[in-house]
């Protein structure tokens, strides 16, 4: 789901905004990065100062054919106060918050996100990803969501690869994207007594059994989509959208609704590993995989297990 339903309540005071306060120019300075609902993310190639090279931001905007609505406005307030009481390796970092002319969060530029990266492999060669690319991705954002979880006692929300940032060649992955977080209590379960409309949004494809059929909201809520993200890097493709031989592919099913009812009843289902996955090279993967796609929240791993798990297989010699 992509829309809110109740506007982020913020409690703290306005952050400052950020000391090395900048303009946003016109393109050609700014250059799309992605975008979500009612924002738009750009990366701002930043003028040197005294002949020194600055570092580019991605800036987090409110999309121009958006009327102002006070929803996304706070929900991008509450990102920005978050951010920036956040620090950790594998989150992306804040840069600023700035209010006058332009409402914008300027967090940390990185290369690409992970949902970029599928689809250009789409584009060229359809080949999976290797299996340490994905136990790398494991390794950074179960450490991110670990840090998430314990230390900060909060629910990412929208665990999917384009929330996944990735710089080189897979140096080091980031989780961005805390619009829609959620506060958790010591137990790790979803604490409504802090927000009065603890809502879970997410995205329906990566979204948890709990979630479309009702139930315990809590940290292992996280740990489903993140296994989904991994079956993306095998099969190159999001969640559920996969045909198979019991759909009827004629013409007339394409145009009603059974081709959309047909991919949404799967939505909270474990998918089916892609053809020509070879079980023995990606034994790995696969594991981490079934790991965190368990329909029993409570069989799935947590996010401090699911890293160290990774981290462990990375540096084996039989990947």
């Amino acid at each position: 789901m992509a829309e809110f339903q109740t506007p982020v309540k913020v409690k703290s005071n306005k952050i400052p905004e950020g000391s090395d306060k900048i303009s946003i120019p016109p393109s050609p300075f700014l250059n799309r990065l992605g975008y979500g609902t009612g924002v738009s993310v750009m990366q701002l190639v930043r003028s040197p100062k005294a002949g020194q090279i600055r570092s580019p931001w991605a800036l987090k905007m409110l999309n121009k054919r958006v009327k102002p609505n006070k929803v996304y406005t706070e929900r991008l307030q509450a990102e920005a106060e978050l951010l920036q009481r956040m620090s950790h390796p594998n989150i992306v970092g804040f840069r600023a918050f700035g209010t006058t002319k332009i409402l914008y969060l300027g967090m940390e530029a990185c290369d690409l996100s992970l949902g970029d990266m599928i689809e250009k492999k789409v584009e060229n060669d359809c080949e999976p990803f290797a299996p340490k690319c994905i136990l790398k991705v494991a390794a950074d954002i179960g450490n991110a969501l670990d840090y998430l979880h314990t230390k900060m006692q909060i629910l990412h929300g929208d665990m999917k690869s384009y929330n996944i940032l990735v710089n080189g060649d897979f140096v080091i992955c980031k989780l961005c994207d805390f619009g829609v977080t959620l506060p958790l209590d010591e137990n790790g379960v979803l604490d409504k007594q802090k927000k009065k409309y603890a809502i879970y949004f997410g995205t329906e494809a990566w979204s948890a059994p709990e979630v479309i059929h009702g139930g315990t909201i809590s940290s292992a809520t996280d740990m489903w989509p993140l296994g989904l993200v991994f079956w993306e890097m095998l099969a190159l493709m999001p969640p559920h959208t996969q045909m198979d031989d019991t759909f009827d592919e004629s013409v007339d099913s394409l145009q009603d609704d059974s081709m959309l009812d047909h991919f949404t009843e799967r939505y909270g289902t474990r998918p089916v590993v892609p053809g020509g996955i070879c079980p023995v090279r990606y034994e790995q993967p696969l594991v981490l995989f079934c790991s965190c796609t368990q329909e029993a929240p409570s069989a799935r791993p947590s996010a401090r297990r699911l890293a160290d798990a990774a981290h462990l297989a990375w540096h084996t010699d039989a990947v």
